[in-house]
């Protein structure tokens, strides 16, 4: 299990409701994030969460404090067979 803090769940719910390929994952994360409980996403949305990670947490972000991100862009790589 990854926990993020509220700032990075908030934070990347954001960029998955800006991403039309990640959307319904962003949707997935609101509602388990407002019932408090673990989120589980369909394959489908590992891929469009795991796209969105690779694409925000490249170099030009690596100065910055997503340690709870980052887990999740490792957990998903390793779901997903990325890594």
């Amino acid at each position: 299990m990854v926990a993020l803090s509220a700032v990075e769940a908030a934070a990347l719910m954001e960029r998955l409701a800006a991403t039309d390929s990640a959307r319904a994952a962003g949707e997935t994360l609101a509602v388990s994030a407002n019932a408090s409980t673990s989120v589980t996403f369909t394959e489908a949305e590992k891929a469009a969460v795991f796209d969105v990670l690779v694409e925000w947490l490249g170099p030009a972000n690596a100065d910055k404090d997503r340690s709870g991100l980052r887990a999740l862009q490792g957990a998903l790589a390793r779901d997903l067979d990325h890594g």
